[in-house]
């Protein structure tokens, strides 16, 4: 029944062997002490204008349930199983923003893998795109492999490898305000299909309004990337900075995340009301205090929700969990490995 509202398409993609290294990360103005000895200012900033290439891991796994209810409706409910996982490389280039209390930023692809499964119907579908590459597959059975540019076809790897394909806008403290899918038609159309903005928006890592010292919180509001943040799900999160570290050779502030809710009657954001939500999160962010870039950041999640589905022709009752995790980590070149970050070779099944 609605439970198409929860079936995803699904994606993969390959990092290009052939990537130029970035530049080394710009310089602060004047030396920093390191670890500052007082309350410090946080803020996010532009990335510089060579850009900088930053890698994404999304893995989730859960399941649907829909109970029908009313006269001769089925006791048992409908269930939909799904397990999905995104591998995305991108280069985050400065724009232009209209107010000056905005920070933009258009992503450039480098690579991209997704794989989802779904149960029914138990189909394991995988796009890549990446070395001059895109294939998808489902199951075990190549459909689609093109290669460089290939002009009859409407859909080709250069239509996305090294081209704009959404446009992020931040607040001044690093809130996503809006993810926008961008590209030619074709591209857009297979683009806005996968959880990129959802991936995107949870991954941005909020600053603090004023100064902090250790121990010091700050807080922001985030959607998990599944489809219980579709629902419009609305998940408070603490910040806390815990101390300074150097990651590789950045200073970095050291900030975890925490969030836990057990709650009834909670409000969605896209107009209805949760019956039941359950939910945690904890992570862990590195900041980079020279740069005002993110340097890392993980986090894991758990959350179950149910709710009724009243507008329904047939009223329902829907019941879902999902578990994942995340991850950001900035780069300063395309990994030469051959194999995606789930272990499995580079588009190993055709040569």
């Amino acid at each position: 029944m609605a439970l198409g509202l929860f079936v995803l398409a699904c994606a993969s993609g390959a990092p290009e062997p052939a990537s130029t290294p970035i530049a080394r990360r710009h310089e602060p103005s004047t030396p920093i002490a390191f670890p500052p000895t007082g309350p410090i200012a946080l803020r996010p900033a532009k990335a510089p204008p060579e850009g900088t290439l930053y890698q994404i891991l999304v893995d989730y796994q859960g399941r649907t349930e829909v109970a029908l209810e009313g006269p001769g409706t089925q006791p048992d409910p409908e269930m939909v199983d799904e397990k999905t996982s995104l591998e995305l490389y991108y280069r985050q280039m400065p724009v232009a923003t209209p107010s000056r209390d905005e920070l933009a930023s258009t992503l450039v692809l480098e690579a991209l893998k997704q794989r989802t499964r779904l149960n029914p119907p138990g189909k394991e579908r995988i796009l890549e795109i990446g070395d001059d590459r895109l294939r998808t597959q489902m199951d075990d059975k190549v459909d689609t492999d093109l290669r460089g540019a290939q002009p009859k076809q409407n859909l080709t790897p250069r239509m996305l490898l090294g081209k704009p394909f959404a446009l992020l806008v931040d607040d001044a403290s690093g809130n996503p305000q809006s993810v926008t899918v961008r590209g030619l038609p074709p591209a857009k159309k297979m683009l806005a299909s996968l959880p990129l903005r959802e991936s995107l928006g949870y991954l941005q890592i909020a600053y603090p309004d004023r100064p902090v010292s250790a121990g010091d919180t700050w807080h922001a509001k985030r959607f998990f990337p599944n489809p219980i943040g579709k629902l419009g799900l609305a998940v408070d999160v603490e910040m806390r900075l815990v101390g300074f570290e150097r990651v590789g050779d950045a200073p970095c502030a050291h900030v975890v995340l925490r969030s836990r809710v057990d709650a009834s009657k909670v409000p969605s954001e896209i107009g209805f009301q949760f019956e039941e939500v359950h939910y945690q999160l904890s992570g862990d962010a590195w900041l980079d205090i020279a740069t005002g870039e993110v340097a890392s950041a993980r986090i894991e999640d758990v959350a179950a929700i149910a709710y009724d589905k009243s507008a329904e022709a047939i009223p329902a009752r829907a019941r879902m969990r999902y578990e994942g995790r995340s991850e950001l980590k900035r780069l300063d070149q395309m990994p030469p490995e051959t194999t995606w970050a789930d272990g499995s070779k580079r588009f190993s099944a055709v040569k």
